[in-house]
C-alpha cells in the first residue's frame, strides 16, 4: 500500500530548503512552527535560529504558538507527547525513547533562557539591526535612528513648509512651478501631489540618478516627448500651424461660403478665419476638423460634403491639411505633457533635497528609500 506524503511535514523538515506557497488559513504558519520545532528537537541552539515575518502581529503570533507548543510539551504525558513527536518527525514512536522525551521537554526552558529570546521578528527590525550593525557598509550615518509613522509625518510636513518657505522667497522656475500648481490644482489635490513625492521618494531619486542627475532627468522628459529641449506649446501651435497650405484652405473656404448649407457654410467660414490668421487658429481649426471639440476623431464633412464633388484634387489636398492638424495635435499635447512632467518634477526634486535635509537635521537614516 502506498502512504501518502504529508506536504506540510515535506515543508517542515529542517534538512531540505522549501519555498511554501499557499492561500491564508492554509497552514503556513504552522509549517513554519513545525519547521522550528523540528529544528531544536535535531539540537540546534535556540539563539542560531532566526524567523523573518513581514508584520509584527505575525511575529508575535508565531513566537507565542511556538512558546505554546513547547510549554505543552513540558507537562505532557510520556504516550501522549512520544505519539505529538513522532507526528511532528515522521518516526516510529518506538523510537521515542525516555532521553528524547526529556530532551523535548527541556526545550522550552532553554528557549525562555536564550540571551534575547527567540529570534523571531518582522523583515524591518532584521534590516534595522543588519544596518545598525553594519552602517558604513550600507553608506549610513553611524548614529542614525529609524522613523516611525509620527516622526516620518512630521519631516513631510517640515520639508513641505520650506519649499513653500523657498518660493516665497524667490522667483524663478521653481517657484513658477509651484504657483502653478497652486492655481490649477484644488488643495486636497495639491497636497496629494507632495504625498506622492513622499511615498515614492525612492523611485524619483532613481529616476535622477540613472539619468544622471536632476537636470538631465528633466531634459530626458522632453526627449521622451519627442523634443530637442523645453518647448512652450503655444510655439509648437503655431510652428504647426505654419505648416499649413493657407492656398488650399482660401479655396476650400470659398466653394464652401458660395455652397450656401449650414454645415458647409459654417466650416467655410471657419476655414477662412483659419487662413487669415493661422497663428491663432488651432483650437478652431480643431474643432472644425475634429468631432467632441476638436478632441476626438477626424469628422466626415470632408469627404461628405456636396460641395468638393467636382474637384477631387481640393478634397484629397484637405484630407493632407487634416493630417498636419492631427500631428499638431500630438505636438501640442506632448509640450503640455512634458511641461506638466519636467515642472511635477523640479518640485519633487526640491521636496527631496529638503527631506533628506530635515532627516538629517534630527538624526535620521538619509537615504531616499
Amino acid at each position: 500500500m502506498t502512504v501518502a506524503l504529508d506536504p506540510q511535514r515535506i515543508a517542515a523538515d529542517p534538512g531540505i530548503s522549501a519555498f511554501v506557497t499557499a492561500n491564508a488559513g492554509s497552514g503556513k504558519t504552522k509549517t513554519l512552527i513545525d519547521r522550528v520545532a523540528r529544528l531544536l528537537l535535531a539540537g540546534s541552539a535556540p539563539e542560531a535560529i532566526l524567523c523573518v515575518t513581514y508584520t509584527k502581529a505575525a511575529a508575535a503570533e508565531m513566537q507565542s504558538r511556538l512558546f505554546r507548543r513547547l510549554g505543552d510539551w513540558s507537562v505532557t504525558a510520556d504516550a501522549d507527547l512520544r505519539t505529538e513527536l513522532s507526528k511532528l518527525v515522521g518516526e516510529p514512536e518506538v523510537l521515542f525513547d525516555a532521553d528524547r522525551l526529556s530532551a523535548a521537554r527541556a526545550l522550552f526552558a532553554r528557549a525562555l533562557e536564550t540571551p534575547g529570546g527567540l529570534k523571531i521578528q518582522t523583515i524591518h527590525a532584521f534590516c534595522e539591526k543588519l544596518l545598525k550593525r553594519f552602517p558604513l557598509e550600507a553608506g549610513v550615518s553611524p548614529g542614525f535612528t529609524v522613523m516611525d509613522d509620527q516622526a516620518g509625518a512630521a519631516i513631510a510636513r517640515a520639508a513641505r513648509r520650506t519649499v513653500a518657505a523657498y518660493v516665497d522667497s524667490h522667483d524663478d522656475v521653481l517657484s513658477e512651478a509651484y504657483a502653478r500648481f497652486s492655481v490649477a490644482l484644488d488643495y486636497q489635490a495639491f497636497e496629494s501631489m507632495f504625498g506622492t513625492f513622499e511615498i515614492r521618494r525612492g523611485e524619483i531619486a532613481d529616476y535622477f540618478k540613472r539619468s544622471g542627475g536632476a537636470e538631465a532627468g528633466i531634459q530626458r522628459v522632453w526627449t521622451t516627448c519627442g523634443f530637442d529641449g523645453p518647448t512652450d506649446p503655444d510655439t509648437a501651435a503655431v510652428e504647426a500651424m505654419e505648416e499649413l497650405d493657407l492656398p488650399v484652405w482660401r479655396a476650400v473656404s470659398g466653394i464652401l461660403i458660395a455652397a450656401g448649407g449650414k454645415t458647409d457654410l459654417k466650416n467655410g467660414q471657419a476655414m477662412a478665419a483659419i487662413a487669415r490668421d493661422p497663428a491663432a487658429g488651432l483650437d478652431l481649426a480643431l474643432q472644425t476638423f475634429f468631432i467632441d471639440g476638436g478632441t476626438g476623431t477626424a469628422a466626415t464633412w470632408v469627404n461628405k460634403t456636396a460641395a468638393l464633388k467636382t474637384r477631387p484634387e481640393l478634397r484629397e489636398a484637405l484630407v493632407l491639411e487634416l493630417d498636419k492638424l492631427a500631428m499638431a495635435r500630438e505636438s501640442v499635447r506632448a509640450a503640455r505633457v512634458a511641461e506638466d512632467t519636467v515642472a511635477v518634477l523640479m518640485l519633487a526634486s526640491r521636496y527631496i533635497i529638503e527631506h533628506t535635509a530635515e532627516k538629517a537635521a534630527r538624526g535620521r537614516w538619509t537615504s531616499p528609500t
